[in-house]
């Protein structure tokens, strides 16, 4: 497939842009180990931006687009779930969309805000309506919501089985590594205005070549995991480029977040600054789905494990 925006793809960018400027007003840091703004969610969905896998013309590779976009920023709504997995998996479940995959009594990004939840397992998927009471929240340094079901059994014997759990798990795999490669991006976005702006030795910390390689070094990585995760999106798409595009995105967090750390000085480790809003969240994403070292364990199996699987694809 050819990597180009296509125009209506390019307006609904536009629109996700102008509603993520809006909350980038409204970003206060300090005192909070998490963050989740309600209103930009709630905007996000009434313009309607989140259902754009639900239609042809857009597709799944722009909802990976609209979760790119959204995670580049301090701003922090649950996007990768709805836009990527919901309206093709499960569009009646209420949103945001907490997903659960592992161990049912883990920690899990979005619950305390959730409404529904999707759970992955070897038995198959299936999502079930969530309220408060159902919660227990969790003081995490991820920089998302964190919370517990409060009783597992219960809730999973109320849950509703989905079509077509194979796809579900798939389109999960890629909205963590749209995700990340957001929030890696939003982090790089974040550096470069720093040492722009800061001088040392009598000019800005930017302008020293070796600070430049790293950065580009950076930005590389990030732009490759991107188009990948947009390539995996596409019509045709199969398990493979789903898997590549998460190992991608995995492999690359731990060398990113150390330049972005470094290049920022302990600043970058302080709630003050909206670093960590970034690079914490990337760290959770890292470990989705076991984790860099699973993702690629299964790309090599697809690659040189049973053919068949291969040729499974992710969208007719």
């Amino acid at each position: 497939m050819f990597l180009d925006i296509s125009d209506d793809q390019d307006a609904l960018l536009t629109t996700t842009t102008a509603l993520l400027a809006r909350a980038k007003n409204r970003v206060v840091l300090g005192g909070s180990k998490a963050s989740f703004d309600l209103e930009l969610d709630a905007d996000l969905e009434k313009a309607g931006v989140l259902d754009a896998a639900s239609y042809p013309e857009f597709g799944v590779s722009t909802a990976a687009l609209i979760v790119h976009e959204v995670g580049r920023s301090a701003s922090i709504a649950e996007v990768a779930a709805s836009a990527v997995i919901r309206p093709l998996i499960c569009p009646d479940a209420p949103r945001p969309l907490a997903v659960l995959t592992g161990d049912p009594a883990r920690a899990v990004r979005f619950l305390p805000v959730a409404r529904a939840v999707l759970v992955l397992s070897n038995a198959g998927a299936s999502w079930f309506p969530v309220s408060p009471d159902d919660i227990d929240v969790v003081d995490a340094y991820f920089a998302y919501p964190m919370g517990r079901l409060r009783d597992p059994a219960s809730c999973l014997a109320r849950a509703q089985a989905v079509a077509d759990p194979i796809l579900a798990r798939r389109l999960a795999q890629l909205a963590v590594a749209a995700e990340i490669t957001g929030v890696l991006q939003g982090g790089l976005d974040s550096v470069i205005a720093h040492v722009t702006d800061r001088r040392q030795f009598g000019r800005p910390l930017g302008t020293f070549q070796t600070v430049q390689h790293r950065l580009a070094a950076c930005a590389s990585k990030i732009a490759a995991a991107k188009w990948l995760a947009f390539k995996a999106g596409g019509a045709g798409a199969t398990h493979t480029d789903v898997v590549a595009a998460l190992a991608s995105a995995q492999s690359a967090v731990d060398a990113i977040v150390y330049d972005l750390h470094q290049f920022l000085g302990a600043m970058g480790l302080t709630l003050e600054h909206p670093l960590y809003r970034w690079t914490y969240r990337a760290k959770h994403l890292k470990s989705e789905f076991g984790g860099a070292s699973c993702s690629n364990r299964e790309l090599a199996d697809l690659y040189w494990g049973e053919p068949s699987v291969q040729k499974v694809a992710l969208l007719a």
